[in-house]
């Protein structure tokens, strides 16, 4: 790989002042190495999981679409066709509602429901209901019953598993008020004066499979970018015209009409999917955050004006972006926007992350950035003005005003300053209505070593041509 990007870069000096220029053809090539020796180029287009797929294989993907915008070089429409391949091959219907989708175990919470028989005292146990969300630890939870038992008298208590009728604990000494912690991941106290033959039932729930939008929507939008490219480009309708097809039918039906049983329309706010209906999801039935809607919206602004997409697409589109419009608040010190991660309306009072948690991150922030930069481009709902403000969110409240060494703030509202690079995906798409963000991009590039460089080509080259700059092929 070293050998393919020795010269990455040609400088070329302009009244005095040394300049990049990226040489697109070597870090292309640089990249195909890279890929291909990621998995055998599958990357995570062979994983069942959700999350992988999200997370994992949702960069690399997105890294053709990027590449191919770029290049215009078929290879990486070729790349999407074969992952996205695999990826519909590994979808699945546990639920048997015959709509094949990906899962994933990893963000699902753990929940204990917590209650006294019939007892003789009126000792209490609390809490009620619990929810652990902490991964590793929630994976503890078995989804079993349990008994907290004072069968010899009030001073001492067992712990049966009802489910195994094994014995977890015995002989242990009540203390009033004690943390009871033998059922993992949960911790649950007894208070008050118990009598023998005293029990509390403590019923848990594992986690389990959910399927997650924002997942979906990391790898379904480059897809996405593939299906209109060959159906809107004579010359690609050959080569990708049968896989177009292929594709938008599965998204119709799989995705599209899978998820509309989780709509929610806010009336004049917009709208935007739900958190399905399981009480291990951990906002079950609440609007979505705004990354995660928005991660899926970017698709179907793209493919509404595909022919044959769900006619429902474009309306849907339009909602979430206007959903994600309506709560940005101007900053008119920097003429700027921030906004929070979620916005919704539950039990009939507005509320955001937690009732005035911070602000939304840079790094889900930036599919919040995606959502409007698709929009504005295809002049949904966002305009210029509202790029430029975006834009200044990045320039004048997150960057670190150090053009050597450019660092971006981890909120949008510049707390926790440093943390990023200012080569960051997606954020640097902003390039388009400024070209402050692809300069500081640039010098963050450049202070790359050469791996790092080659894995960041996607983003770069991207950031180079959405700011208008003129790269050799």
């Amino acid at each position: 790989m070293r050998e393919l990007c020795v010269i990455v870069l040609i400088f070329v000096v302009m009244a005095g002042t040394a300049r990049a220029q990226l040489d697109v053809a070597k870090l292309a090539e640089a990249h195909k190495a890279v890929d291909m020796a990621r998995n055998d180029g599958k990357g995570h287009s062979d994983k069942a999981d959700s999350g992988a797929l999200g997370w994992g294989e949702g960069d690399i993907i997105q890294n053709y679409a990027s590449m191919w915008e770029v290049t215009e070089d078929t290879y990486w429409l070729s790349k999407i066709g074969e992952h996205f391949h695999r990826i519909m091959d590994n979808a699945s219907d546990p639920d048997g509602d015959g709509y094949l989708s990906w899962q994933t175990k990893r963000y699902s919470c753990a929940v204990a429901y917590a209650h006294r028989l019939h007892n003789v005292s009126a000792a209490q146990i609390a809490p009620e209901r619990q929810k652990n969300s902490s991964g590793a630890q929630a994976a503890k939870c078995s989804g079993h019953t349990y008994i907290i038992g004072f069968h010899e008298g009030p001073a001492k208590f067992r712990i049966i598993d009802w489910d195994t009728r094994e014995v977890i604990a015995d002989g242990i000494e009540y203390e009033d008020g004690a943390t009871i912690a033998q059922i993992e991941p949960f911790e649950f106290k007894i208070t008050g004066q118990t009598h023998q033959g005293d029990r509390f039932m403590v019923r848990t729930i594992a986690q389990e499979p959910i399927e997650y939008v924002v997942h979906q929507g990391m790898f379904i939008y480059p897809v996405a970018l593939f299906i209109e490219a060959a159906r809107s480009r004579p010359e690609l309708r050959e080569q990708f015209g049968a896989d177009a097809e292929e594709f938008l039918a599965f998204i119709n039906k799989h995705v599209f009409e899978k998820n509309e049983r989780d709509w929610l329309d806010m009336d004049e706010l917009g709208g935007g999917y739900r958190f399905e209906p399981k009480i291990t999801d951990r906002m079950p039935n609440r609007i979505m955050v705004h990354n995660q809607y928005g991660a899926l919206a970017r698709a179907w602004l793209v493919l509404s004006g595909v022919e044959g997409a769900h006619p429902l697409m474009a309306t849907r589109a339009v909602r979430m972006v206007r959903y994600f419009h309506n709560h940005l608040e101007l900053d008119e010190e920097h003429n700027a926007y921030r906004w929070y991660s979620e916005d919704y309306i539950e039990y009939g009072q507005p509320g955001h992350n937690g009732w005035g948690g911070p602000r939304e991150d840079t790094s889900h922030g930036s599919l919040d950035v995606s959502l409007a930069i698709e929009a504005a481009r295809r002049g949904v709902v966002f305009t210029d003005e509202d790029m430029v403000r975006i834009a200044n969110t990045w320039l004048k409240v997150m960057w670190n005003q150090d053009e050597e060494e450019p660092l971006m703030a981890n909120r949008v509202d510049g707390a926790q300053p440093g943390k990023h690079s200012a080569l960051f995906p997606r954020w640097s798409e902003l390039s388009q209505w400024d070209r402050k963000v692809y300069d500081l991009a640039l010098t963050a590039f450049l202070a790359r070593d050469e791996e790092g460089q080659v894995n960041a080509a996607p983003i770069m080259l991207l950031c180079a041509k959405r700011a208008g700059v003129e790269l050799p092929q």
